[in-house]
């Protein structure tokens, strides 16, 4: 009889644990949840594919050069944030709300990134690390039209970063012949439309961590 208590207090002890680690598996499927919510994860085309556009797509060009706060380029790419990172944008559709994540943003160099056609709105910058996500706001608004290219010029990404909290300044700079020359990297076929330039102005914003810990999230206080 002791035996066989003893066997049913481990069995016991085993599904209480299993139960705890389903418990606390919770708050990390919920800030996914949050994170990304119904939100659609695009990518940037990759040069040399030579995709072409649907009628119901267009392009997005532009080119993001990330620097410290002097704008001097960094000597190492861990040296921001001392750990390696990758860059989102989030954006919102204007009229149907429908929200699209812009993932591996360059850190240095041309992107392109096929969205549905639409205006769009740039509500959320961020930086994904190991310790967890430096989040920033530079509005910016822009128009994607059939088969189109809106190009949004060079963003120079001015950025310094403390332990938990920082700023980052983008500055917009319009690299029109440049541009051009990206332009042919990515798509093979004539666009309908010729580009068509929407720079954002300037700004400065505070960068806040939210970083992780067992399967938790705090943020930074501002």
């Amino acid at each position: 009889m002791l035996r066989l208590a003893t066997r049913t207090e481990r069995r016991d002890r085993r599904t209480q644990a299993s139960c705890i680690g389903g418990i606390a598996l919770v708050p990390l499927f919920l800030m996914l949840n949050v994170v990304l919510g119904c939100a659609a994860v695009l990518t940037p085309m990759t040069p040399g594919t030579n995709d072409s556009l649907r009628p119901d797509e267009g392009l997005v060009l532009g080119r993001i050069h990330i620097t410290d706060s002097n704008g001097d380029a960094f000597t190492s790419p861990r040296q921001l944030f001392r750990t390696s990172f990758h860059m989102q944008w989030r954006l919102k559709d204007q009229k149907s709300g429908k929200e699209f994540v812009i993932d591996s943003l360059p850190k240095d160099g041309p992107f392109a990134v096929k969205l549905p056609t639409g205006s769009y709105e740039l509500t959320a910058l961020s930086f994904d690390t190991a310790l967890g996500i430096w989040q920033a706001a530079l509005p910016a608004t822009f128009t994607v039209s059939s088969q189109a290219c809106t190009y949004l010029g060079m963003w120079e990404l001015r950025t310094k970063a403390g332990f938990f909290d920082g700023s980052i300044v983008r500055h917009v700079i319009d690299q029109h012949a440049l541009a051009e020359n990206d332009l042919q990297t990515f798509v093979s076929d004539r666009l309908v439309h010729p580009m068509v330039t929407e720079l954002s102005s300037s700004t400065t914003s505070p960068l806040l961590l939210t970083f992780r810990t067992q399967g938790t999230e705090l943020t930074s206080p501002p």
